[in-house]
């Protein structure tokens, strides 16, 4: 699956999925229909209510425009996968790393990030992993190692503006697995830092 960097929720609608990874899009629809129905995103216009109902974003369009401004910018939206069997391999290791960079204004998606990493320690991909989460061993093999793909988000937060001190950002995760146990914890094995922004989100779960 190719890079849909850019890919605005504009060209998403004129395209299809086209351009988008396939398993990317549900998670995201989940995501702001959960951010929607918990009251987080704020402060839209009909129109733009109306572009997002037609494509299946939830029935709570109709009363956004009664809520006050958000106090972020941008939310960004990350569902990691990674490495699993039954039972439980030991260490799990991030397989994909996507991240949907969502306006917290004009409810628009105007960037990804989608990368596939490359597993060290558990290399090869076992059955039930591929089961649950769609990856097959040739869409990890020869990619890079999670310090590579750290060090590009970093890059792509910076070409995104994210960086800036007066540009609010925050993740948005379904659970605290991805950013409390997960992504500090390889990176505690591999004996790489967790960069600051990854310190705190907001978890749909509560």
């Amino acid at each position: 699956v190719s890079d849909a960097s850019g890919c605005s929720m504009i060209a998403l609608l004129h395209t299809g999925a086209a351009k988008f990874p396939q398993n990317l899009l549900p998670r995201a629809r989940q995501a702001v229909c959960s951010l929607l129905t918990a009251g987080v995103l704020k402060g839209y216009g009909s129109i733009v209510s109306k572009k997002l109902a037609s494509h299946g974003f939830g029935a709570s369009m109709a009363a956004m425009s009664s809520f006050p401004p958000q106090r972020y910018h941008y939310f960004l939206v990350l569902d990691f996968e990674a490495t699993c069997d039954k039972p439980q391999i030991h260490p799990q290791e991030i397989i994909e790393f996507p991240i949907l960079k969502l306006n917290g204004r004009t409810m628009e998606i105007e960037s990804t990030f989608h990368m596939y990493v490359q597993p060290v320690v558990h290399p090869q991909l076992t059955p039930f992993c591929t089961e649950l989460t769609g990856i097959i061993q040739g869409m990890v093999d020869g990619q890079p190692s999670l310090q590579q793909v750290l060090e590009r988000v970093d890059e792509w937060m910076a070409k995104e503006g994210l960086l800036d001190p007066s540009v609010k950002s925050i993740f948005v995760t379904c659970g605290d697995w991805d950013l409390k146990v997960m992504l500090p914890g390889q990176c505690q094995y591999l004996g790489l830092p967790v960069a600051d922004y990854f310190k705190q989100w907001i978890n749909l779960k509560k």
